[in-house]
């Protein structure tokens, strides 16, 4: 097996697309970015995304490249099935990151106390129609005279 065919489908794409916008690699180089962060960064918005403009030498590689994705996606549908799984893949990591565990817990607390707030009005809404066991309620024990 070589090491051509051991590599992911995706991770093939990343570095075609790498290829095509040169001011990527300057970029690593210059310590402004991981590569890894890239990748990540590929993965969710993807290769069409209007911020991989910036990278690009003067849209020179537009046209090909558009023809060449073009040509490579219509013969490897099954690889494009992967890297959609891994696009996905990709997104959800995105999003855990984004992850703000004191917001959750904020939003959580303001749910519970709506839950609480609804029980309560539905609980006084129910009280008029059982009055007689309130009564008894409000006398758990029955004294009776003899």
């Amino acid at each position: 097996m070589t090491q051509q065919q051991s590599i992911h489908p995706s991770v093939e794409q990343f570095k075609q697309f790498v290829r095509q916008h040169p001011k990527m690699v300057e970029e690593i180089k210059s310590n402004k970015k991981t590569l890894q962060q890239f990748f990540e960064e590929w993965s969710v918005l993807g290769p069409e995304h209007e911020q991989w403009r910036a990278y690009q030498i003067d849209g020179a590689n537009d046209t090909n490249a558009a023809t060449d994705n073009h040509t490579a996606e219509g013969a490897n549908t099954a690889q494009n099935a992967d890297s959609t799984a891994t696009d996905t893949l990709g997104q959800v990591m995105n999003m855990m990151r984004r992850f703000n565990v004191q917001d959750l817990q904020n939003h959580l607390a303001q749910f519970s106390s709506v839950l609480s707030n609804v029980q309560n009005v539905m609980q006084t809404f129910q009280q008029p129609n059982s009055p007689q066991t309130r009564s008894n309620q409000d006398h758990p024990f029955s004294f009776r005279r003899d």
